[in-house]
């Protein structure tokens, strides 16, 4: 008894899950910041975002200690 498979059908779906999985996997790379390709590789932000994040935080922190005065 032969089961006969329609192969065209079983190979676009194959392929579309792959594309599908392969293309999830680039695009959550790319949004966590990372190079899909390259192995251990970061992308890097240049140095005047990660300086304005730093100054934001920082800028948070210094008026919670100029608030503060000391009772004597």
């Amino acid at each position: 008894m032969h089961i006969l498979v329609p192969f065209k059908p079983v190979v676009l779906a194959w392929g579309l899950l792959s594309a599908m999985i392969f293309l999830g996997f680039v695009a959550s790379s790319v949004l966590e910041g990372k190079d899909p390709f390259a192995p251990g590789a970061t992308i890097t932000q240049p140095a005047a975002v990660k300086t304005g994040a730093a100054q934001s935080g920082q800028q948070r922190k210094n008026p919670n200690k100029a608030a503060r005065t000391p009772s004597q």
